[in-house]
């Protein structure tokens, strides 16, 4: 006999769509700096998931989403991949990072430029399968479903925060846990930049959008 809808609720077996699943472990989520955002998908980031930022261009704001995850890699003596960045990470923004002295000398910063789209998402997968990434963050122009689905997989076996950074992409089925979609504005008062994130997948419910909010700060600024 089938267990009551409420049992399968109660274990986390079913979610209702218009309620975040909290059955992951908490320990595993990492802010991401935006409250709103951290709530629509039930933490923050998760570890060991892929998930997609995609931007109408680079440097809006969207590596201020995934600095907090930086952070704990720093804290946890892990190293963090930057796999084919369109620019140097900037040493002295990476520098303001709110961490210890200590915890900020032993930070390590990998950035690796292939020359080939396929050598990175090689790359990519051998790091995620080495089990040694705090984080790892991928620049892809347009990365195939099977690019994706074979990263989703090398993702659940690392422990690393995993995320592939693109431009706008086609709304079709991809391996991702979560994909965010970045819309930029300006505020029709003061001329300020302003951000939408809009969820195109997230776990535990459905797609959304969010309130327009000011572009998110660098931490330590």
């Amino acid at each position: 006999m089938q267990a009551p809808l409420q049992q399968l609720f109660d274990r986390g077996s079913l979610w209702l769509g218009n309620q975040p699943n909290h059955a992951a472990d908490q320990a595993s989520f990492v802010t991401t700096g935006q409250l709103e955002l951290d709530q629509a998908l039930g933490g923050g980031w998760q570890s060991q998931r892929l998930h997609e930022i995609q931007v109408p261009q680079f440097f809006v704001g969207e590596l201020a989403l995934v600095a907090p995850a930086l952070m704990r890699a720093t804290q946890q003596k892990r190293p963090i991949f930057w796999l084919s960045p369109p620019a140097v990470p900037y040493a002295p923004a990476l520098a303001q990072l709110p961490l210890a002295e200590s915890e900020r000398q032993q930070a390590q910063h990998i950035v690796l430029t292939p020359s080939r789209p396929a050598d990175a998402l090689w790359a990519a997968e051998t790091i995620l399968h080495s089990g040694q990434a705090g984080v790892l963050l991928l620049w892809a122009e347009q990365p195939s479903a099977i690019a994706i689905r074979r990263l989703h997989l090398a993702a659940a076996e690392s422990g690393a925060y995993v995320f592939i950074l693109s431009p706008w992409q086609a709304e079709e089925a991809r391996s991702y846990a979560t994909r965010l979609r970045v819309h930029l504005s300006q505020d029709s008062v003061t001329g300020n930049g302003q951000v939408q994130w809009q969820l195109l997948k997230r776990t535990g419910g459905w797609p959304l959008r969010l309130a327009r909010q000011a572009l998110p700060k660098w931490p330590g600024k």
